[in-house]
C-alpha cells in the first residue's frame, strides 16, 4: 500500500489547455492490484479558472469531473473524505484552465493511493494510531530553494537546516507547511518506498500541520507518513511551484513514536 503525488501544468491555459505531466511522474495509473484512487486534488492559478480530469472509467468521457479554481492555492478540488477511483493502465487527461498571459504557469496535482503495487511498500498508519503511540511534538526546518518551474525542485535532505532527530527513531509526518505560497510541498525517502508524496503548498495553519491526519480521519486509513531518524540523510523534501523561482522554508510536523 502507498500514496504518491502525480503533477502536470499548462502555460498560458487561457480557457483550457491540455495539461503536460511533471518529469519523473506519469498520467498513466500504474498496474496495481486491487483499488487505485485518487484521495485529494489541488491546483494553483495565477488567474482564475478550472482543473478537469478525464478518463476512460470516469462519469463520461467528455467533461469527466470539472471543478473551479480561484486566484492562488485551491487546496480541495475534490471534496474531503470522498476519493476518486480509477482503473490501472488507463490515462488520466488533465485540462488546466487560467491565465492568458505569456509565460504564466498554472499546476495542478493529484495524491493517489494504491491498495497493493508490487515492489512499493510505504510506511504508513492512521491518524488514530499516531495518537495512540506519540511520546513527544516536534518540528524540522528546511529551506528549499527552487528552480522556475513547472516540475519539482527545490530537493534537499531531512536534516540539512537541523539534525536534532533521536537516533534510529519513528516519526510520523502529521503534516507540512511553507512561510510563502507554494504549489505543492514533497517527500520521499526508503520510509515512502522512494516514491514522493506530496500535499498542497499553502493552507491555513490548522489544515497544513496535520493534513495526512485530516486525510487519515477523513477516509478511515492508514495514510500517516512515518520516516525513521536512520533515513534522515537519505529522506529528501522538495517542493513544486509556477515560472518564479523562490527560496521556501518549509516546516515538517512530527510526532515522535
Amino acid at each position: 500500500m502507498h500514496i504518491e503525488i502525480v503533477s502536470a501544468s499548462a502555460t498560458q491555459p487561457n480557457t483550457g489547455a491540455a495539461g503536460v505531466v511533471f518529469t519523473g511522474d506519469s498520467l498513466v495509473v500504474k498496474n496495481g492490484r486491487g483499488k487505485v484512487r485518487i484521495m485529494s486534488m489541488w491546483q494553483t492559478n495565477q488567474v482564475a479558472g478550472f482543473g478537469q480530469i478525464l478518463f476512460p472509467s470516469a462519469h463520461d468521457t467528455t467533461r469527466g469531473y470539472r471543478a473551479g479554481v480561484a486566484i492562488g492555492l485551491t487546496p480541495c478540488l475534490l471534496p474531503v473524505g470522498i476519493e476518486m477511483e480509477v482503473t490501472p493502465q488507463e490515462l488520466l487527461s488533465i485540462t488546466i484552465a487560467g491565465s492568458n498571459t505569456a509565460g504564466d504557469v498554472e499546476n495542478l496535482s493529484m495524491l493517489l493511493k494504491y491498495d497493493n503495487l508490487p515492489g512499493v511498500d510505504q510506511r504508513l498508519m492512521s491518524a488514530s494510531e499516531v495518537l495512540s503511540k506519540t511520546k513527544k511534538l516536534t518540528t524540522v526546518e528546511t529551506s528549499l530553494v527552487s528552480s522556475a518551474g513547472p516540475g519539482y525542485s527545490g530537493s534537499t535532505v531531512l536534516n540539512s537546516g537541523s539534525d536534532l532527530l533521536r537516533a534510529n527513531t519513528d516519526y510520523a509526518v502529521m503534516g507540512m507547511s511553507c512561510r510563502t505560497q507554494v504549489h505543492a510541498l514533497t517527500l520521499t525517502g526508503p520510509d515512502t518506498g522512494n516514491v514522493k508524496i506530496g500535499m498542497p503548498g499553502t493552507l491555513r495553519p490548522e489544515l497544513s500541520s496535520s493534513w495526512f491526519m485530516l486525510l487519515s480521519r477523513a477516509f478511515g486509513e492508514a495514510l500517516v507518513p512515518v520516516i525513521n531518524s536512520g533515513n534522515k540523510a537519505s529522506t529528501f523534501v522538495g517542493c513544486a511551484t509556477d515560472e518564479n523561482a523562490g527560496t521556501f522554508i518549509q516546516t515538517l510536523y512530527l510526532a515522535q513514536l
